[in-house]
């Protein structure tokens, strides 16, 4: 089925507004609610005000990534926006340390609803859809908040009660933004899988190597001071009879024979039958390597430029 006019998502005329109804939020409120997150999060929670966002992950002791999210301030704390299937873990590891602070750790999914405003007029939308311009960002007291992703892309989280009075699409637009821009997805499938280095977290500003200590740094640190980190998300285009999905692996060509390369993260499909993947490789992928789905014998991919952006605004 063609969900997208084009792989230049930015540019849709008229703005396309979709329904991000797999994301959702973990709230963390209370006096102690900057300084317990300073010590569980990659990013540094000093950095955030109301004029910005922040890329960031939750690591297990290891430094493995339970959840990768964008962080903002709410009224009493702040909010963890994510993927809704990485919250229950990322969650239960907030409230074992939570306990010995004063926090309020809550998953707010059903109370807020996001929103993805992408297109040419996409700054006019957002303004007619919520009443605030798109550079105010926040609006404390009725609980809206506009996030600037990139020129003419918009995230708005809203209370679940808010009504939008457009026709909305789903949310593959929001999974093409990350292939294409180079913002790293996680599934619950590969929880506890990834360091942060391995999905570009470094790259996009979601690491702070000043900070101090957090729960993983000692591996997060290791990987960055000696360069110990191998793979790297990469996006891939190609072709593929059935869509991957976060269960797949890809293979790649060496010789006549072909071995494992590394994880797919997600996928679209574009309205030219072009599949793009989202995966986790080697970094020293050339750029003609061919790779293909395991147990999709017929499918065929290759290498993109790195469209990687910064994720601080």
């Amino acid at each position: 089925m063609s969900i997208f006019q084009s792989q230049v998502l930015e540019q849709a005329e008229p703005s396309v507004v979709a329904d991000l109804n797999d994301y959702g939020l973990i709230h963390v409120a209370g006096p102690d609610a900057d300084k317990f997150l300073q010590g569980q999060l990659t990013c540094d929670v000093n950095e955030l005000s109301d004029s910005n966002w922040l890329f960031g992950g939750h690591c297990d002791a290891k430094g493995k990534l339970w959840s990768i999210f964008r962080a903002i301030r709410s009224e009493q704390g702040i909010y963890l926006l994510q993927p809704k299937a990485t919250i229950a873990a990322s969650l239960a590891q907030l409230k074992k340390f939570g306990v010995f602070s004063k926090v309020e750790i809550t998953d707010a999914s059903d109370t807020h609803r996001c929103i993805l405003v992408v297109g040419a007029d996409a700054a006019t939308r957002v303004t007619e859809l919520t009443g605030i311009e798109s550079q105010q960002r926040h609006d404390h007291v009725n609980d809206l908040h506009v996030l600037t992703m990139t020129d003419n892309v918009y995230l708005l989280v809203l209370p679940a009660s808010f009504k939008i009075h457009v026709n909305l699409v789903g949310p593959e637009w929001w999974h093409a933004l990350h292939i294409e821009k180079g913002w790293p997805w996680l599934s619950h499938e590969h929880a506890s899988e990834f360091i942060p280095q391995m999905v570009n977290l470094d790259r996009i500003g979601g690491i702070s190597f000043k900070k101090g200590c957090y729960i993983g740094q000692e591996t997060v640190a290791r990987m960055h001071y000696k360069g110990q980190n191998k793979r790297r998300l990469t996006a891939l285009e190609g072709q593929a009879d059935s869509l991957p999905t976060p269960n797949d692996q890809l293979e790649m060509q060496v010789g006549d024979n072909w071995r494992r390369a590394g994880a797919v993260i997600s996928a679209v499909r574009y309205d030219n039958e072009v599949v793009a993947i989202q995966a986790v490789l080697p970094d020293d992928l050339e750029a003609g390597a061919r790779l293909r789905i395991k147990g999709q014998d017929s499918s065929s991919f290759t290498p993109c430029p790195s469209t990687v952006e910064n994720g601080t605004k």
